[in-house]
């Protein structure tokens, strides 16, 4: 079998790297940036001159668009070059000059060059910015050439800032530049180019002198070159490594270094990181530290386990990344690994222990590194001679310790001799009772791991030589024959164990990083499901308990900022002062602290910060059930795991709540907005008819006749009472809307509110016929008789507004299940269709309202509030015939007291 042949990982790169240049051929075009550090290092010029090269070479490449900011050797390059005529667009009695996306897709040329990328367009146009344009010209299949500064990437905008002072208001997505087929790093030295700023090739005079000021800088413009060059240079490395794992590469490219340590348990180890480390520092380079965990680890003694994970512990303070990797060839896993992740050097320890007796032709770790590594360099570090005492068996325990295995494979030999005495003494042949041995070593190595499994190899053939081979009952072979059989079954008894023990310990692997994935599963569904920060800090709590067998407490900030004891909780540290002062400096700091760490390790607690892109939320404290365990390396990536999706959870909410108090906000200020509008018009209106009919009577008194000082006196009332009106309702819905309010509810007769509430509209009732139909079984209503006679007071008054002064006005109560409904009758022109709901809202006067009608719209909504503050209902219909149905129901609370009810009529001319 060909080992070169490609993984299929490998294959799967290999497809979405092509796939995508392929399918732009057909669909999209292709962007190609010209990436600088600042305006002037001749990024325009050199779009210019490619294009030139283009068009000598045949191709149809047109300027859509391109900024030569008054420089002429940059104009000399439009020469020869088709250029689109500028959209014109007047702004603030200015005229603009912009990119015309529709001519150009109307052109659809094979190249287009569009400079200024992160151009924000002026107003009116399709999109508010270029990169938009470009985005949608590159959809067209067009290819495009655009320029762009490092400082006008979005990521790097606030980093930008904080190095010159300027905010850049210009930004492009991360997402645009990351899909650029390709970008061209156009450099000039900053000595250079301020050579250029002053000689007026970048800006003219003033612009310049300005310019040199503020960000044309020598410190400014280097830290900018700086970061350009490593934007490019990260984008240069994800390509390589596209192209390195489309290549089915087997060997690392070293296009920079990248280190990986060995980690064990050995004191050589402490030793080894700490060179990997120096090594590291004088190379900048990233490095791993990785250890192997195989089923020989498995009886790896306490001691030994700790001293793992405090080397383990030792890399990740130093600045590694830290990883577990399970595999029963320690070497096999490293050289993967370290393929995979394209390490150049691997650093390992190396001990004099001396060479073991029974094994002195095996290879050690070491050589066999050294041996198959390839192309990967290898730095040996000698440590302290010290031997690790490892107990192999599977269970973890000791074999002085724990007899059980021992005790296991006896009795698994001792059946299957006794099955091989019976099935001999019925005539079975010897390769039948040779099974029955072999069944009982896979038995045993299946049940109690390697070394058990290989005594009961040994013990079945010295069983089978002694019970059933003549002569019997000796340790002698009578027949040369057997040592092949007792050849076949040892190596096929220690093959069998072996591969037993290793599937054996593969599968302990799969189900620990299934109960893993399923319990961080089972978290994120439950968080999602949450709304609520109290349940979901509960529910966190319990789930990190439960999983890691310890006592979990997590920590929010107040307003401030600061933590605070947690007082009452299950773990009791949660409410010690000394505690929440390491929960309060993980807080301030985004690092780890506490039990198992370098920092207040005193703490009874290991504290984890809850940290998402936007900044640490929240601190997860996780204390184990015994004080003296430290969490492994593995359960610390775990918990931060853990922690970080506790964290998301954490955000999530907090953004809703915050994007439900912005809607408040937002709802708060166009009802301040709309009140304001409507109450300075309503309150002008009233107070200009009163000043001016006051002001007439004052002056002109003596002058006036009876009649004339009559009718001043009159507006003045009349207007007097339109502005307590309209103070009633503002303070009704004031009261109505700031929250739950107390209603004074008695049983009293509906006839005398309404008739109380015709009363109030006395005047405006004048020449209008008014019907009152009120049932006779009509109880006593439960209700609070001052808002329900302004509630009737409303209704009415609306009627009035919206029907003819001729028409007739009609009121009905009628009892219904629960309670009583009235209703409220016109014949005006009705509602518009789809006003039915909307005419309760604040400040809404009806679709067909007319301008000079006064009000506020705020009648209706008073009496929605009203009737909801009883518990009611209220809708309104259009009446068959033409006019409006207002009907409202106020339920009761309890039973009415009895009382005798006449059938009450009235009629008003």
């Amino acid at each position: 079998m060909n080992d070169d042949r490609p993984t299929p990982e490998q294959m799967l790169a290999r497809v979405q790297t092509e796939a995508p240049s392929a399918g732009r051929a057909r669909r999209r075009g292709r962007l190609k940036l010209f990436f600088g550090y600042a305006a002037g290092v001749g990024k325009t010029y050199a779009m210019l001159q490619a294009a030139q090269a283009l068009t000598k070479e045949g191709r149809d490449v047109v300027a859509g668009y391109v900024e030569p900011h008054g420089r002429p050797e940059t104009e000399s390059l439009l020469q020869g070059l088709e250029c689109l005529p500028a959209f014109t667009i007047s702004y603030r009695g200015a005229t603009l000059r912009e990119f015309d996306l529709d001519a150009a897709l109307t052109r659809r040329p094979e190249i287009l060059l569009v400079d200024e990328l992160a151009h924000t367009n002026a107003p009116g146009l399709r999109h508010a910015k270029r990169w938009q344009d470009v985005d949608e010209l590159l959809a067209a299949g067009i290819d495009v050439y655009s320029t762009v500064n490092v400082q006008h990437l979005e990521s790097l905008n606030d980093i930008v800032a904080e190095i010159s002072g300027v905010v850049v208001r210009e930004t492009i997505p991360d997402e645009v530049f990351d899909r650029a087929d390709d970008v061209a790093l156009i450099d000039l030295p900053p000595d250079e180019l301020l050579v250029r700023l002053r000689q007026g090739k970048v800006y003219i005079p003033q612009q310049a002198a300005y310019a040199l000021e503020k960000f044309f800088r020598k410190d400014n413009l280097v830290a900018l070159r700086e970061i350009a060059l490593r934007q490019t240079a990260d984008r240069i490395h994800e390509d390589v490594e596209v192209a390195r794992r489309s290549a089915a590469a087997k060997v690392p490219w070293p296009t920079y270094e990248r280190l990986l340590v060995c980690v064990g348990s050995s004191p050589t180890s402490a030793k080894v990181v700490r060179a990997a480390k120096r090594l590291a520092d004088r190379l900048d380079a990233p490095w791993v530290a990785v250890h192997v965990e195989t089923p020989q680890a498995t009886g790896m003694s306490e001691d030994d386990r700790q001293r793992l994970y405090q080397h383990l512990r030792l890399a990740e303070s130093l600045g590694a990344e830290v990883v577990q990797i399970s595999g029963a060839d320690v070497v096999g896993e490293l050289l993967q690994y370290a393929s995979s992740r394209n390490i150049t050097k691997i650093v390992v320890g190396k001990t004099d222990v001396p060479t073991r007796w029974w094994r002195p032709a095996r290879r050690s770790l070491v050589e066999r590194l050294v041996r198959d590594s390839g192309k990967i360099d290898v730095f040996v570090v000698r440590g302290v001679g010290q031997p690790i005492a490892l107990n192999v068996a599977a269970t973890g325990h000791g074999v002085a310790g724990n007899i059980r295995p021992w005790l296991g494979t006896a009795v698994a030999l001792t059946l299957a001799t006794l099955i091989s005495v019976a099935i001999d003494a019925i005539g079975f042949t010897e390769a039948n009772l040779v099974m029955v041995y072999l069944l009982a070593v896979v038995a045993v190595a299946a049940r109690y791991g390697a070394l058990p499994s290989v005594a009961a190899s040994l013990l079945s053939v010295l069983l089978f030589d002694v019970l059933f081979t003549e002569p019997y009952y000796r340790m002698t072979v009578h027949d040369t024959q057997y040592l092949l059989t007792f050849a076949a079954m040892i190596v096929i008894g220690l093959l069998a164990s072996t591969l037993t023990a290793r599937v054996r310990y593969q599968a302990e692997v799969a189900r620990r990083n299934e109960r893993r994935t399923e319990a961080l599963y089972r978290l994120s569904r439950r968080l999602t499901a949450i709304a609520k920060t109290s349940e979901l800090i509960e529910e966190a709590e319990r789930t990190v308990s439960e999983v890691f067998d310890a006592y979990a407490v997590v920590f929010l900030p107040d307003d401030q900022g600061r933590i605070r004891p947690v007082m009452g909780h299950l773990a009791t540290f949660a409410a010690s002062a000394a505690e929440f002062v390491a929960a309060q400096w993980v807080l301030d700091h985004d690092e780890p602290a506490g039990h198992g760490t370098n920092t207040l390790p005193s703490a009874q607690a290991l504290y984890l910060p809850m940290a998402t892109p936007n900044g640490v939320v929240g601190v997860l404290a996780v204390q184990p059930q015994d004080a003296r365990e430290s969490p492994s390396p593995d359960v610390r990536h775990l918990l931060d795991t853990y922690a970080t999706q506790i964290a998301f959870a954490v955000e999530r909410i907090q953004l809703s709540d915050e994007s439900h108090q912005a809607a408040v906000q937002i709802e708060t200020e166009k009802l301040r907005s709309s009140l304001l509008s409507a109450v300075s018009h309503d309150l002008r209106t009233p107070l200009a008819a009163i000043a001016g009919a006051a002001s007439s009577v004052a002056e002109s008194f003596d002058s006036l006749d009876a009649t004339t000082r009559r009718e001043l006196l009159e507006t003045i009332r009349e207007e007097s009472e339109r502005l307590t009106k309209l103070v009633e309702n503002l303070l009704h819905m004031t009261r109505l809307s700031s929250g739950p309010i107390t209603l004074n509810r008695q049983w009293q007769p509906l006839d005398e509110a309404i008739g109380s509430a015709l009363r109030r509209m006395e005047r405006q009732l004048v020449g209008r016929e008014v019907r009152v139909e009120i049932a006779e079984d009509l109880p006593l209503a439960h209700l609070d008789d001052v808002l329900i006679e302004t509630l009737l007071v409303n209704l009415i008054d609306n009627a009035t507004k919206y029907s003819e002064p001729s028409s007739s006005l009609e009121i009905c109560g009628e009892p219904i299940s629960g309670g009583v409904a009235v209703e409220i009758t016109d014949r005006g022109r009705g509602l518009v269709p789809g006003d039915e709901d909307r005419i309760f809202e604040m400040f809404y006067r009806g679709a067909d309202a007319k301008p000079d009608r006064r009000g506020t719209g705020l009648g209706l909504a008073i009496c929605q509030a009203i009737v909801r503050a009883h518990g009611g209902t209220i809708e309104a219909r259009n009446r068959p015939g033409g006019g409006t149905v207002v009907r409202f129901v106020i339920p009761s609370d309890g039973s009415p007291p009895a009382l005798d009810f006449v059938v009450a009529e009235q009629s008003r001319p």
